[in-house]
């Protein structure tokens, strides 16, 4: 289990380091989505792993 303490970091960005990090091939995570209005002020894991992403990446919702 890896812990990280990132209180400004964005969520997917997290995400894809900690990936990166420890040398996945695969990202699994769900994807849920948050009202348009609190996702354009606040951003989503799931809108920045599927801009950013650098390994395949698997979602279920």
């Amino acid at each position: 289990m890896h812990r990280r303490s990132h209180a400004d970091a964005e969520a997917g960005r997290v995400l894809l380091s900690l990936a990166a990090d420890v040398g996945a091939d695969l990202l699994v995570m769900g994807c849920y989505g948050h009202s348009r209005t609190r996702e354009i002020m606040l951003g989503g894991a799931t809108q920045t792993v599927l801009r950013d992403m650098t390994l395949p990446v698997l979602m279920a919702h």
